[in-house]
This record gives C-alpha cells, sequence and structure tokens, in this order.
C-alpha cells in the first residue's frame, strides 16, 4: 500500500523502503525484465515476499520466497 501513492514513475515502490531487497521496473503484456541480488542478505529460515507492485494487482500476484 506504501507503493500506491509512489506513482508509477517509481514503479510502485516508495523511494528509499528498506523492506524492498530487489524490484524490477514495471513491465506490460509481452515484456519482461530481470533482476540480480545478494543472497547475503537473506537470512536462513527467513520467509520473503515477492508481489507485483501495481496497484491492485498484488492481492492476487505474490508469492514467497523461503531461505533453508
Amino acid at each position: 500500500m506504501d507503493g500506491m501513492s509512489a506513482g508509477l514513475e517509481n514503479d510502485y515502490i516508495k523511494p528509499g523502503d528498506e523492506r524492498v531487497i530487489a524490484h524490477t521496473k514495471v513491465v506490460g503484456s509481452g515484456e519482461s525484465d530481470s533482476i540480480s541480488f545478494s543472497p547475503d542478505a537473506l537470512e536462513a529460515g527467513g520467509d520473503y515476499t515477492f508481489f507485483c507492485s501495481f496497484p491492485g494487482h498484488w492481492s492476487v500476484m505474490q508469492g514467497k520466497l523461503i531461505v533453508n
């Protein structure tokens, strides 16, 4: 919800939000993007949510990354 007010120019991600480890740009139908990040910041046993930040999409376009 914090990202909605950030707007499309910020990919609906609140600037400086420390909860965000990595994100892609907002993509449209048929488009793609990719990211790379170091897993060093992830904790074993951690439970990390990923989701679409486009308004309204997060409720159905989400998942979890579980670090073992």
